[in-house]
């Protein structure tokens, strides 16, 4: 087997080199890799260019402006092999990651798809927290415990990415749809939970709020609102009710909802104990950090649905006009 490692990036310059070392460092080499560069405005093509020079196995393409389900197609349409590995920046790669990648398939040649496992960097308190209040849970599956699946810990044929038509061209929920569609084809898919992609969380509250509030008006402009936003209006237009009744009539109503902020973080926190290596999710300092992300976490995705929702009323005033 000969593979092809497909890279989405743009503006990326503080985590591009890290991923290309722990590419460098694999236990089963990459035969190719491929940086499709989606008009980064900083250092991150030059820096890839660095490591080219010193790699001749390592390959860029410029685009001016390409999201990241576009610049893996761009990528894939570039590779000379006919095994493609998928990752993203923001990741360091286990040393044996294409190696247990590459396990399944070598085992059984009718597996078309493989999906790895992946792990939040969950480096300081502040992470650990986030770890807590967003990433999921392993899946255990056949082959062992994994958290995902992710393309960006994936492998596949590359007759699996014509076939279902490549990546759609959106900001974000790309690869939902694109994992859809290949469980939809009928592909034979496998796992490896050893081939684990470390994930770098934001380190801070307003970088959280940023990256979520973008994924939730991505994810609206992709049409998958019901996934995700639906629960969350649901959850808040009860609230309200609850808020109103408590307004115009006794106040201890105001306790339903506030009983039922305190019973979502608990129950976070208890699903999740057992997920990361750190146990201690009930201490007073965690739990607090815990509550403040996920009412973050919710406030950036209803204002993720209002710029949506601005943006999609200026479009029609601008049609109609």
């Amino acid at each position: 087997m000969r593979v092809s490692v497909v890279i989405p990036v743009r503006d990326e310059e503080l985590t591009i080199g890290d991923l290309l070392d722990s590419l460098a460092g694999q236990t089963r080499a990459p035969d190719e890799v491929v940086v499709a560069d989606g008009g980064s405005r900083d250092r991150t093509p030059e820096i890839v260019e660095e490591y080219a020079r010193k790699d001749g196995r390592i390959r860029l393409i410029r685009t001016r402006g390409a999201y990241p389900g576009e610049g893996r197609n761009l990528g894939v349409r570039a590779a000379s092999h006919d095994m493609i590995s998928f990752t993203d920046a923001g990741i360091r790669l286990d040393r044996s990651w294409i190696e247990k990648l590459c396990e399944p398939m070598e085992k059984d040649p009718s597996v078309d798809v493989v999906y790895g496992s992946y792990e939040p960097a969950a480096d300081t308190f502040f992470k650990e927290c986030a770890a807590l209040a967003y990433v999921p849970a392993p899946v255990e599956r056949v082959s062992g415990r994994i958290r995902g699946p992710s393309i960006a810990s994936s492998l596949m044929k590359r007759s699996v990415w014509e076939a279902v038509g490549g990546f759609p061209p959106y900001r974000a929920a790309e690869d939902l749809i694109f994992m859809e569609s290949v469980e939809k084809g009928g592909f034979r898919i496998a796992y490896a939970p050893g081939a684990v992609a470390y994930w770098q969380l934001p380190d801070g509250w307003r970088s959280t709020f940023r990256r979520f509030a973008t994924y939730s008006h991505e994810n609206l402009v992709a049409g998958r609102g019901r996934y995700w936003h639906a629960g969350v209006a649901r959850m808040y237009g009860v609230a309200l009710a609850f808020a109103v009744l408590g307004a115009l009539h006794a106040s201890w109503w105001w306790l339903v909802p506030l009983g039922g902020f305190v019973a979502r973080v608990l129950t976070t926190a208890a699903g999740k104990r057992r997920a990361f290596a750190f146990t201690d999710v009930f201490r007073p300092a965690r739990l607090l950090v815990l509550a403040g992300l996920i009412l973050l976490l919710d406030a950036a995705t209803l204002f993720g649905a209002a710029t949506w929702m601005l943006a999609r009323l200026d479009r029609d005033r601008r049609s109609s006009s």
